[in-house]
């Protein structure tokens, strides 16, 4: 099980792979306010779901993801040249914290995760910003933005196989940065 926690955060946290892209209130994104220096402080998910059928008999529960021990820093640059992209790049981590919960079992699960995002170019389309690491665009909800704060949500929808077992994971994570 707890191969089957790692990847679920795996499937959860990786920044950079296809989401969800429903938003039902919008709000107004002022792009001058998303380059600087950022330190990620909150990592969580909602309405965390997971199905699957083991030996013949269907087992749903819920998960929960947060994180602790913050270091992960990103810094947005602005292309200072209209036909060149704009830039981001990270550096450190934190600790994922997992509880996943299913009938008669409960089951913590603690990692360091040493390498935030990455590096790679930004965008803004309407209230969503759309990052590109290693040619792969993913876009992510912008559910706050001010000077000082910025959340993005990543909605999940997966199929995990995980040791002969297909689990359906569902949920949303949420990533909030704070600029330095």
């Amino acid at each position: 099980m707890k191969r089957f926690a790692m990847f679920l955060f795996l499937a959860s946290t990786l920044l950079f792979v296809s989401c969800n892209d429903d938003d039902d209130s919008p709000i107004e994104i002022d792009q001058s306010l998303i380059p600087g220096d950022w330190s990620l402080t909150e990592v969580k998910s909602e309405n965390g779901k997971v199905t699957a059928t083991i030996e013949n008999i269907p087992v749903s529960g819920g998960y929960s993801l947060s994180g602790k021990d913050y270091t992960a820093e990103a810094t947005f640059t602005k292309a200072s040249e209209a036909d060149k992209p704009n830039t981001f790049v990270s550096s450190g981590g934190f600790t994922l914290v997992a509880k996943i919960t299913i009938p008669t079992q409960s089951i913590d699960y603690e990692e360091a995760i040493p390498d935030f995002i990455g590096a790679g170019d930004w965008k803004i389309d309407g209230t969503k910003l759309i990052t590109t690491v290693a040619d792969k665009d993913v876009s992510f909800d912008i559910i706050a933005l001010t000077a000082q704060t910025l959340s993005i949500k990543k909605d999940i929808k997966e199929t995990v196989e995980q040791q002969g077992i297909t689990f359906e994971v569902t949920g949303s994570q949420i990533f909030t940065l704070t600029k330095k």
